[in-house]
């Protein structure tokens, strides 16, 4: 073949112009390789992005469901957690191993202003029915809200005294008197045992003693708590109380 009267080989016209790749040349299979694995990654980002979002979205729900079941009982909405597992996890086994409740403001038993924490394990669904394996909960009182409108009546007010696990009881405006009390558990019942009043460090005489413990004695009884908890110990603390309540197996309005 000629071209312009020179003699050209055949291969020539054929031969690839230098800078071009061919589906074939080992540099455009890198480049299809490095595609295919930026596209993989973008995919693997927007599942893992939907899978989150579903995880929030769930998580969200479920610990709604709680709030709302436990509010009816708490008189207030508690936070709910739900453990570090994935939620879209538990709900596939069907359990929930730790359900925590937590609150404030609660109101039980003619008293306000509690605190609550409670954890419900083992978490089940089953025939329509929501089970609990078993339960624990701390309920704390505040000094402030253990002697209640009377005793703010008479200018009194309640003070923590944990080494001695005892409360004082201090009257009047100086507070100068003074009642000892003791919290304790008998069983099911809290009873509130008060020692020898005395006034400015002296104690009083047995008479008006006598009077004045009669007015401070309680018992308290915990009986027909929710999830049939029992209560197990009872603590002076140094903002107040903290009574520590345990459940078996038991049923939920979920």
């Amino acid at each position: 073949m000629t071209l312009f009267g020179g003699r050209l080989p055949l291969r020539a016209l054929t031969r690839r112009t230098p800078g071009r790749r061919g589906p074939g040349h080992p540099a455009a299979g890198r480049t299809v390789t490095r595609r295919r694995r930026a596209v993989a990654a973008l995919t693997v980002l927007a599942l893992g992005g939907a899978a989150v979002t579903a995880e929030a979205v769930v998580r969200h729900r479920v610990g709604d469901r709680f709030a709302t079941a436990a509010a009816e009982r708490l008189g207030t909405v508690p936070d709910v957690g739900l453990g570090g597992t994935p939620v879209l996890m538990q709900l596939s086994r069907g359990a929930f191993p730790d359900v925590e409740l937590t609150a404030d403001g609660v109101t039980a038993r003619r008293m306000t202003g509690l605190g609550v924490d409670v954890h419900l394990r083992d978490v089940r669904r089953a025939a329509g029915t929501v089970t609990v394996g078993s339960s624990t909960a701390d309920v704390t009182v505040g000094a402030d809200r253990l002697g209640g409108d009377e005793l703010r009546r008479m200018n009194g007010v309640v003070v923590p005294d944990p080494g001695t696990r005892r409360l004082l009881v201090r009257l009047g405006r100086t507070g100068a008197l003074t009642v000892p009390v003791t919290p304790s558990l008998d069983g099911t019942t809290v009873r509130v045992t008060p020692a020898r009043p005395t006034f400015d460090g002296a104690p009083l005489p047995d008479a008006l003693s006598a009077r004045i413990t009669g007015k401070v004695r309680r018992t308290v009884e915990l009986t027909g708590l929710p999830m049939d908890m029992k209560p197990q110990k009872l603590t002076v603390t140094d903002d107040g109380l903290r009574l520590s309540l345990r459940g078996g197996r038991a049923a939920l309005d979920v």
